[in-house]
């Protein structure tokens, strides 16, 4: 017991002998309300930092998170330790998040897009922060078109549920675009593009591949 918690005791002690049972209960409930807060907050912070501690184990197993190539078997047995760790006991911090995220770029790298789209849900599915939740539907789209061209529609539709900020137009009119594509609806698919451009360059980027995706719609009508 630390000095703070000996002072409190001895104030419901005094309390009890001056006043009587009535006012010792104000006093009780009032440092039950007190504890209950300061073991929330210790708690919230035990669970960031395990959470974190896992995840900074994620980012050394995967080199720091930048994978260009697959992972060895340990690596991945690692990972997915991790990821279930996250998923299971931190579901609710953004590091579960990142993590499962990580693990659908591997599963990417690997052709396993079914996977890849599963860990892509599971972020969607427990509501993680806006920006994050931006980059998961886009990059969820994204695998989802993967799978083949009859599932197009269905990445509109995880487009179409969520909001882009001003910083993830580009990215999501890109994949917007592409599903068009995949649909055969080129006018839209031009009109996707463009708008992915147009926010591009307000914010000073280049995007050479989409430019090209663009010219191509060009070309194919013409020589419709």
């Amino acid at each position: 017991m630390n000095r703070t918690d000996e002072e409190e005791v001895e104030l419901l002690k005094r309390v009890w002998n001056e006043y009587g049972k009535p006012a010792v209960y104000g006093v009780v409930i009032t440092m039950a309300a007190i504890f209950g807060y300061k073991a929330y907050q210790k708690n919230q912070h035990e669970t960031a930092s395990a959470a974190s501690a896992l995840y900074q184990n994620l980012l050394e197993t995967t080199q720091a998170g930048q994978m260009a190539e697959a992972l060895s078997e340990e690596q991945k047995t690692t990972m997915t330790h991790v990821v279930s760790n996250l998923q299971d006991d931190y579901s609710g911090t953004r590091y579960a998040s990142f993590a499962t995220m990580i693990q659908a770029q591997q599963q990417v790298l690997e052709n396993d897009l079914d996977s890849a789209r599963a860990s892509l849900e599971w972020v969607l599915d427990n509501k993680p922060e806006a920006e994050v939740e931006q980059v998961a539907r886009a990059r969820l789209a994204r695998v989802i078109l993967g799978q083949g061209d009859e599932h197009a529609q269905a990445a509109l539709d995880i487009l179409a549920a969520g909001k882009a900020d001003e910083a993830f137009i580009a990215t999501v009119e890109g994949v917007r675009g592409d599903a068009y594509v995949a649909l055969g609806q080129l006018d839209k698919a031009r009109d996707a593009y463009q708008k992915a451009l147009d926010a591009a360059r307000d914010h000073g980027e280049s995007l050479p591949v989409l430019q090209f995706k663009l010219d191509d719609l060009a070309a194919n009508v013409k020589e419709g």
